[in-house]
């Protein structure tokens, strides 16, 4: 909430800062900002950290857990350290995070799968290195104050590690007296944790919500500041005070737009700090002093957070206390089926809805029925399969309907492993309660502290080894976080969510789940081949290492897809595997979608930006230098064809234009909109797109691979006056849910969605939108697909608009020639598995980008843009000749 700003310090925002409603939903005040960072570094997130920690392996996960310690004792910092951000944008003030290193952020890479970001690994260990040794010397200093002052101790251990040889005597000596020093300062009562709220009962009178250290939210208390003068953490409502100062300073200068954006998020806050007081689900009981006590896990808050409850202060959830008891009396007297592998289990087909469902109120589509049949006969024969039906059918549905029946049917209680990306994992969560409320279904998310909570409490009956869940969640990333702990559980089935992810056999995470202790498995994904054989053998052998052995025999037999009898022989190998259905084979009644390829011109600042690259380039394209080189100069091209402002260059001389502008008399926020608009011929094109579009009542999905550009559209539909949501792969999964939620209720006032391609493009259902921009096109044309598939999918009730944005004459028309060539071997090994008559596309097979390919797309369309300019150049002097004579 930051007052504005000098007008020419804003050009840089529209890169940098995260604009719009979403992203301030990530920041309601500083303390829950540290949390909404907290999670999504401690949960894996974005779709990003499984990827991450698949291409970086061991050394990585090293490094991730040294930057872990050094955002812990940066949150550890005084509650004064707060910075205000000089993001416009963002209004808010933000507590100072150390600066992680990225690689080529631009790309939207931590949500990638390429592995390419390799070479920075090496910076990332000398810098974490430093960075610890930095944070020692601090907390050593922490340590010698610890005896003197209590109150600048209110400290923990920050450095935890699984090996003892990571200390010596002195660390262990610092965290004892960093320990007796936090047990000191509890016992002197009240600490304040957070200021929540204020509100003013009387003129002149303030008073503010409190939420006290060790407490849940439904014991807060309203004070006034003389209330809490000298209690411990007065800092903090400091600093709470000094924040609404500037908020209330910034307000009385506010564009009417802003305020009215300002009051939204100030409600919305509201109602989500409501949700903290709300039981979610009870844990465990134990019995003390004070009589029973429940293990409270509190609504959108993490198990970190689950406190200790008497029945009273709980008794308005007395039902969520009775599925406790219900739960635990379940366990007790189930009796556990077990089926050996090696014998034949009971397979009957369901006629019918599973009984269960009438009561709930649903009913399966008879091609989903059909689809738990498949897979309750490939559990008969023990085969391991690939759901591999299109993007939006209800691959999720069909998987929760299957687990019911396993336990309500064949009595195979489980337990069930699901891995799932961090941004499906709220729908797989929501659609278990939906459609199998008699399932134990728990979430294994969260920091260290909520993992161990979950393990000690939620796993396990007590302190027996009969397992009280039936279904455990979580995403790719705690997977191998905690592999020692999950992996030797002997799971009866288990579910990987968009497998795609396993198209390597050498990954990290392909590695680490193939070493799990497992019964069946069952592999979910709308595009399970994306760019060669080679990752649909990957697939097949995790399923069935005995049948699908070494890809050199996998390869010798199927490696000429252009025939009629190779691929004949690969659509028998894959039907006993595979299931695939299209939609406009089993859904009739959903509405068309019609995509459509919009070329535009690049803007003069455009073409000279592009022609500069290309220029001081010359000699790498000559030489076919190595690829990462070739690559980041494709990158450096993709940034102009987007939007020039993606260049340092091309935004101070943004800023010396508006200079002059705003000299003239020109408001600047009118000079900065012309200058976003006019630099980028695809803005140009939005511009007069939106507008059409929100005429007719039409609501927009928007994808970019680069985050950089989602800051740039926030900012110009913010300034436009468009409401919109945000997701990205940096936004925690609680926030995710929110913006989703917000964007799909009915009345929503939400015209636009802008959503990261590889962050957005999983398991997120906005159906209630009927028009995708894809801004950018991705190198994986399947990654496109599933961006267009957020909107086309069940539910959808208008017909589907797709434009795709591509700019004339540059790498992106390449890029997108190479996608269609990917296709093709989609659609000869996939789309056409029914059918067996002689195939009339050649040359099929798609091979990994190399330094040709590369050189060949970067010199696409530069010939025509430098011709062009000396045809101009020869006319311009031919004209001066003339006008001479």
């Amino acid at each position: 909430f930051a007052p504005p700003q000098p007008p020419i310090q804003l050009v840089s925002a529209w890169a940098n800062g995260a604009g719009g409603q979403a992203s301030r939903l990530t920041a309601m005040d500083s303390s829950d900002e540290e949390k909404s960072s907290s999670s999504a570094r401690d949960n894996g997130e974005g779709d990003a950290a499984g990827a991450d920690a698949e291409d970086y392996g061991d050394a990585d996960m090293e490094t991730e857990a040294r930057d872990e310690m050094a955002a812990e004792i940066h949150q550890a910092l005084s509650p004064g350290d707060y910075v205000r951000r000089s993001d416009r944008a963002r209004k808010t003030i933000t507590r100072y995070e150390p600066e992680v290193p990225q690689a080529r952020e631009e790309s939207d890479e931590e949500e990638g799968e390429s592995g390419s970001s390799d070479e920075y690994i090496p910076g990332k260990r000398r810098r974490g290195r430093r960075r610890a040794q930095k944070q020692q010397e601090e907390e050593d200093s922490w340590a010698r104050r610890a005896g003197s002052s209590l109150r600048t101790v209110q400290r923990k251990s920050y450095y935890e590690s699984d090996s003892d040889d990571f200390f010596d005597e002195e660390d262990r000596r610092t965290q004892r007296q960093l320990a007796k020093a936090k047990a000191q300062e509890e016992e002197e009562g009240h600490v304040i944790e957070q200021v929540m709220d204020h509100k003013d009962p009387d003129e002149g009178s303030r008073e503010y919500l409190i939420k006290w250290k060790g407490s849940a939210h439904i014991h807060n208390t309203w004070v006034t500041e003389d209330q809490v003068k000298d209690l411990k953490g007065y800092k903090r409502l400091q600093n709470y005070m000094k924040k609404q100062r500037e908020i209330e300073a910034w307000y009385k200068v506010a564009h009417p737009e802003d305020r009215e954006q300002e009051n939204v998020y100030r409600e919305m806050k509201r109602a989500a700090q409501e949700a903290y007081m709300r039981v979610d689900r009870v844990v465990s009981r134990k019995e003390d002093e004070d009589g029973d006590k429940y293990l409270v896990l509190w609504e959108n808050l993490p198990y970190a957070e689950c406190t200790w409850e008497l029945q009273e202060d709980i008794i308005d959830y007395q039902r969520k206390i009775d599925l406790f008891l219900e739960r635990q009396d379940y366990i007790k007297q189930a009796k556990r089926g077990t089926w050996p592998a090696n014998k034949s289990r009971p397979f009957k087909e369901l006629k019918a809805q599973p009984a269960w469902l009438a009561p709930l109120g649903l009913e399966l589509r008879d091609y989903q029925l059909r689809g738990i049949n498949w897979l309750l006969y490939s559990w008969s024969q023990n085969r391991n399969p690939i759901l591999a039906d299109e993007m939006g059918l209800g691959k999720t549905i069909q998987c929760v309907v299957f687990l019911g029946i396993l336990q309500k049917m064949m009595h195979l209680y489980g337990p069930f492993l699901v891995v799932v990306p961090l941004s499906t994992l709220p729908a797989w969560r929501n659609e278990f309660a939906k459609w199998t409320p008699f399932l134990n279904v728990v979430s294994y998310v969260g920091n260290k502290d909520s993992r161990k909570i979950i393990q000690e409490h939620e796993i396990y009956y007590g302190r027996t080894k009969k397992f009280a869940i039936n279904v455990l969640v979580t995403t790719y990333d705690l997977v191998m976080k905690d592999k020692h702990f999950l992996g030797p559980i002997g799971w009866k089935y288990l579910m990987v969510d968009e497998a795609h992810r396993l198209k390597d056999n050498k990954a990290k995470l392909y590695e680490v789940l193939d070493a799990f202790k497992t019964a069946n498995r069952l592999l979910i994904t709308g595009t399970p081949l994306q760019n060669s054989l080679k990752e649909l053998w990957c697939l097949l052998h995790f399923l069935d290492p005995h049948t699908f052995g070494e890809y050199e025999d996998f390869e010798f037999k199927y490696h000429k897809v252009d025939e009629g009898k190779s691929i004949g022989k690969l659509h028998d190998a894959l039907k006993p595997y595979l299931l695939r259905r299209v939609k406009k084979e089993v859904l009739k009644s959903l509405p068309q979608k019609t995509e459509r390829i919009l070329r535009v011109q690049q803007t003069p600042m455009q073409r000279r930006f592009y022609k500069n690259i290309m220029a001081k380039n010359y000699q790498a394209l000559n030489k076919g230098d190595r690829k990462q080189s070739l690559m980041n100069t494709v990158m450096e091209l993709k940034k102009v064809c987007n939007h020039p402002f993606l260049l340092p260059a091309a935004e101070d001389e943004a800023n010396e234009i508006i200079k002059a502008e705003t000299a003239n008399g020109k408001s600047y926020k009118s000079a900065m909109m012309h200058q976003v608009i006019t630099s980028s011929g695809k803005m140009v094109l939005l511009h007069k797109l939106l507008e059409r579009l929100k005429k007719a009542g039409n609501r927009v999905l928007i994808f970019s691979q680069m985050v950089r550009m989602l800051n740039i559209l926030g900012q110009y539909l913010s300034s436009c006056g468009h409401r919109f949501q945000r997701l990205d792969g940096s936004m925690p999964s609680r926030d995710r849910q929110q913006a989703m939620e917000h964007f799909n209720k009915e009345g929503s006032e939400d015209f636009c969605f802008l959503l990261s391609t590889r962050a957005g493009g999983l398991g997120v259902n906005l159906a209630t939108a009927d028009t995708v921009i894809i801004f950018d096109s991705d190198w994986n044309p399947q990654n496109d697909l599933q961006a267009m598939a957020r909107a086309h999918r069940i539910g959808q009730k208008r017909h589907v608009n797709i434009y795709r944005f591509v700019t004339k004459e540059s790498v992106e028309e390449k890029i997108l020639e190479r996608a269609k060539k990917k296709m093709i071997l989609d659609h000869l090994v996939i789309q056409q598995m029914d059918t067996s008559g002689r195939l009339k596309v050649k040359k099929s097979k798609a091979a990994a980008l190399n330094c040709k390919d590369l050189t060949k797309i970067l010199k696409f369309g530069a010939k025509k843009l430098f011709d062009e300019d000396r045809k101009k150049a020869v006319a311009g002097s031919e004209k001066t000749e003339e006008g001479g004579e």
